[in-house]
């Protein structure tokens, strides 16, 4: 009999113990492929969270390299009027003007290739 309570009660003690081992496995579900473990990445893949993540991330790439599109036609341009303001004889205002405007696209683009 004594050794019945003593085994029920080792055995209750150790699934106590357990418990929050067992109850952090379930809480380490990031939903990043690159961290969950094998169960969490199961049915992050069943229930279609990672495919979710990646259409998100390509849509923000392709928004970005829009922008980045975007920019590096607006560069072009203001080289151009630039290249046309020296050759055109404008003033020196303008043509300091669209220099700085020049400087500050390239650097845009620049942060935006980083």
């Amino acid at each position: 009999m004594a050794k019945t309570i003593t085994s029920t009660a080792i055995t209750a003690l150790c699934l106590l113990a357990a418990a929050p081992l067992l109850s952090a496995c379930q809480s380490t579900c990031t939903g990043d492929a690159r961290y969950d473990n094998y169960w969490c990445a199961r049915g992050n893949l069943k229930n279609g969270t990672y495919a979710a993540q990646t259409n998100q991330l390509r849509m923000i790439a392709y928004d970005r390299q829009a922008e980045l599109a975007r920019a590096k036609a607006q560069l072009a341009q203001k080289r151009a009027e630039l290249e046309a303001a020296r050759s055109g004889g404008a003033d020196d205002a303008r043509i300091a003007s669209l220099e700085a405007e020049v400087k500050a696209l390239q650097q845009q683009i620049q942060a935006m290739m980083q």
